[in-house]
């Protein structure tokens, strides 16, 4: 074996070792060895973790090779490895006195000018967070994996895996080096300020101006002791620089925030567009628009229309609004619930770009009286996403709604566990008691856009087993889960929820989930398959668990039928989340209080807790708010309530009846949420509603 060994050191691409730190190398144990015909080949030892090695090395190789080799062999060959790898340290200390405060290397400046300059850190950032309980030696491995495929330093990367929170890392850096660190509200620059620098410089060097006063500008450097940027920052503004720390997280941020290249390039774009329209003499027919839409894929209108398309997959949105307005044409994109204005649309290019729109979808381009409903698909970073399209006259005009259907995702069937981001112990208890009834109909329910699927789905992959058939019926199919037989609807092919749901009732299932109960059709197959002992799982929109009853019957189900079939009912809203790093803590006013609350001892109590509120920094872009968290009412069927709805009693009454049984109202449990310091009284008067008897 020592032979072989031997011919492996011998084989070891000298170019390639170096494109590795050798500590990753020493923690991951493995050593890359050479690249033949497009396969990158790797020592690895018996434990070695192949999966993070794949995600950390595959990197446009067509596969890798592994040569697994014994502990000790491994170590021999990393022993190798440092001799021939040239240290980091003598690379800094030769080529510059720079640190890079995220990095998770020990440099070793070269004497003694650093020793003048700096104090040489002891310890590297991933020691630190793990000798206070911040990270696990398993997330360490894996941001060091994460960081090494997108080309981001450590601490920014374990923040962007939700391992560390902002305030933590700055303070981790700060201990390190022995730099202040830029907050938040320094992060609000004005625009004076920002131009002291060329943006070129600013973008190569990592450093922002942050305030001056003539004579001193204070600077947040991602490496704040390089000296030569400090030397060409005197150059350029003839001031005396302090220079402080920022991380790369807030770099790239600030980046994005104040010079966004997708901006620059939606004006040039409409600008072309209107030159093209100027250029065109007279006016065009219906047909020579249609052709000029279909002929030049490549056009102007057609890049501006796939723009849209794409900041908006980009920024995550739900939905993207084209409406007119007296003079023009604005696109806004709805994220988080809220909707944001993004672009004007100049009158002169309005109508190409909702022609544009109509040919992707295949609609009709010359009915503008009509509302028309359409679809199309685009395959964007690798992934395939589908848009519903609806046009709607207004005002003379047309206005375009489109919704965003993400990509489907797969869920780790071997995960049992219900997770619900905003739910409590209580109500996953809740849950988990409900689906163990064999049949009847579970419901979740609230507006478009609240999480209904998610939550289901979640159910599902809790119930999902080899001994169990689950078959579903979706429009369209969203999560993808091993062990699961999912249908799409089709109205042209003849497949709605109703047709489907018959022959799946053909198909010997024990679970059942209907992607929505929109008509009494879907509705009667439905009580038919719980009934025969079936579990039944759907969503319906309504506002509340007790008012879906009301719905039921309402849509022709009869009362004393939901009575014996339906087992429980989910309602849930989505409010934002607060800002980790820049929210603030304060005493709510009377008048805040009355908003949430009508007990006026609660309201006097609730005065004196201390709760949160938004303030915004630059890892929110400013907004106070990141992310959504759920807010959940669980409604299980009790006798009682089993009886109040077989002789039609008012959903008010069912709901105080299924809160004596112990059922958190989404009031309640919002408030709760405000209690925690998770989310705003803002955000329950928005989504909820100021509290009403």
């Amino acid at each position: 074996m020592k032979n072989v060994l031997n011919k492996l050191k011998e084989s070891i691409n000298k170019d390639l070792i170096l494109k590795f730190d050798t500590d990753l190398l020493e923690q991951m144990k493995f050593v890359p060895i050479n690249i033949k015909d497009n396969f990158i080949y790797i020592a690895i030892n018996p434990f070695a973790n192949k999966e993070d090695i794949t995600s950390l090395v595959k990197n446009g190789y067509a596969d890798i090779r592994f040569i697994q080799l014994s502990e000790d062999e491994i170590e021999d060959l990393l022993e190798y490895v440092n001799t021939i790898h040239p240290s980091k340290d003598e690379e800094k200390s030769v080529t510059t006195d720079i640190i890079d405060e995220e990095n998770n290397i020990k440099i070793v400046p070269s004497p003694p000018k650093a020793a003048e300059d700096f104090e040489q850190p002891k310890k590297k950032i991933g020691e630190i967070l793990i000798e206070e309980g911040l990270i696990t030696e398993e997330q360490l491995i894996q941001a060091l994996a994460e960081g090494r495929r997108m080309d981001t330093p450590l601490g920014s990367t374990l923040h962007k895996l939700g391992f560390i929170t902002l305030k933590q890392l700055r303070e981790t850096l700060q201990q390190q080096q022995g730099y202040e660190t830029v907050n938040a509200d320094q992060l609000k620059i004005q625009d004076k300020v920002v131009n002291i620098l060329p943006e070129d410089f600013i973008k190569a060097n990592k450093v922002i101006p942050i305030s001056t006063d003539g004579r001193n500008l204070v600077v947040g450097m991602v490496k704040p002791n390089d000296k030569k940027v400090l030397k060409d920052i005197v150059y350029l503004t003839g001031q005396s620089p302090r220079a402080m720390l920022i991380t790369h997280f807030e770099f790239q941020n600030f980046i994005n925030l104040v010079y966004s290249h997708s901006k620059k390039e939606t004006k040039e774009i409409i600008q072309q567009i209107e030159d093209e329209v100027l250029e065109i003499d007279g006016e065009e027919t219906l047909w020579e628009q249609v052709e000029r839409e279909l002929q030049d894929s490549t056009g102007s209108v057609a890049k501006f229309v796939n723009k849209i398309i794409t900041d908006a997959i980009e920024n995550k949105v739900s939905d993207i609004h084209i409406e007119p307005r007296l003079e023009n044409y604005v696109v806004r994109y709805r994220k988080d619930g809220l909707l944001k204005q993004v672009i004007d649309i100049p009158s002169r290019v309005e109508q190409s770009v909702l022609t544009r729109f109509k040919v992707l979808s295949r609609m009709n381009i010359a009915e503008h009286r009509r509302p028309q409903d359409g679809t199309f698909s685009i395959k964007y970073k690798g992934s395939s996403y589908d848009f519903r399209i609806n046009t709607l006259p207004v005002s003379g005009k047309e206005k375009v709604v489109i919704r965003i259907l993400a990509p489907a995702v797969s869920l780790n069937a071997a995960d049992r566990s219900i997770k619900l981001i905003g739910a409590t112990e209580e109500d996953i208890e809740k849950i988990t008691k409900m689906i163990t009834c064999p049949n009847g109909i579970i419901l979740t329910s609230g507006p478009t856009g609240s999480g209904k699927t998610t939550t289901l789905y979640s159910v599902l992959k809790t119930l999902n087993n080899e001994e169990v058939n689950i078959t579903t019926i979706e429009d369209p199919v969203e999560i993808k889960l091993e062990g699961i037989n999912q249908s799409q609807v089709n109205v042209k092919a003849g497949i709605t929820f109703a047709s489907c749901m018959r022959s799946i009732l053909r198909q010997d299932p024990d679970i059942i989930l209907v992607g929505e109960i929109r008509d009494y059709e879907t509705l009667e197959v439905a009580i038919s398959a719980a009934l025969t002992g079936h579990l039944v799982l759907s969503t319906v929109h309504t506002n509340s668990a007790s008012a879906t009853v009301t719905r039921l019957i309402e849509m022709g189900a009869k009362d004393y039928l939901v009575s014996s079939t339906l087992s429980g009912v989910i309602a849930q809203r989505l409010v934002r989340r607060l800002c980790d790093d820049c929210k603030e803590e304060y005493y709510p006013s009377y008048e805040e209080a009355k908003k949430i609350l009508l007990d006026e001892n609660e309201i006097q109590k609730f005065m004196k807790t201390k709760i949160y509120r938004k303030k915004g920094c630059s890892n929110c872009d400013f907004k106070g708010y990141q992310g959504r968290l759920g807010v959940y009412e669980i409604m299980q069927i009790s006798k009682e309530i089993k009886k109040l709805i077989a002789v039609g009693a008012h959903d008010i009454e069912i709901e105080e009846a299924a809160v004596a049984c112990g059922m958190k109202t989404l009031n309640q449990a919002c408030l709760g949420h405000i209690l925690k310091g998770f989310t705003t009284i803002d955000e329950f008067v928005r989504v909820l509603g100021i509290a009403s008897e």
